[in-house]
């Protein structure tokens, strides 16, 4: 599947979500296809800060291109990095940095699922994510 087509089948999962129940589960189920990260990536360079889990997000570029891994030790937290980098992988950091990454998060449809403890750290991620 390519970045696009992910991208646009997790926003669509995510928009079909009525409930927070829904959500929930379509979470966990997104949750399954990070591929996580081995123990040697979870170091304290990686963590991001901020975050109610445990979160880790690496960035590598290549020929200008961003490709983020990331890994948390919540089942639920993987779920929306799963979202989150569908949104970003695949694109230069130019075009990463003009993207409006809070109304594309809403967008998903995450405001049932994001308290405001977890609205944080998922703001420390995307400013991770900006930076870098």
């Amino acid at each position: 599947m390519t970045d696009s087509n992910n991208q646009t089948s997790i926003k669509a999962k995510l928009q079909a979500c009525r409930s927070r129940e829904d959500t929930f589960k379509t979470l966990v189920d997104l949750s399954k296809s990070l591929i996580r990260l081995s123990p040697e990536d979870k170091t304290e360079e990686n963590k991001i800060k901020g975050c109610e889990s445990a979160v880790w997000l690496i960035e590598n570029k290549q020929d200008g291109v961003c490709h983020f891994r990331a890994d948390s030790d919540a089942k639920l937290m993987r779920g929306v990095l799963v979202a989150l980098l569908s949104l970003v992988n695949g694109k230069s950091k130019e075009d990463i940095q003009a993207m409006d990454l809070a109304n594309a998060l809403t967008e998903l449809n995450l405001g049932s699922y994001l308290t405001s403890s977890r609205s944080n750290g998922v703001l420390a991620i995307l400013d991770r994510i900006i930076a870098n």
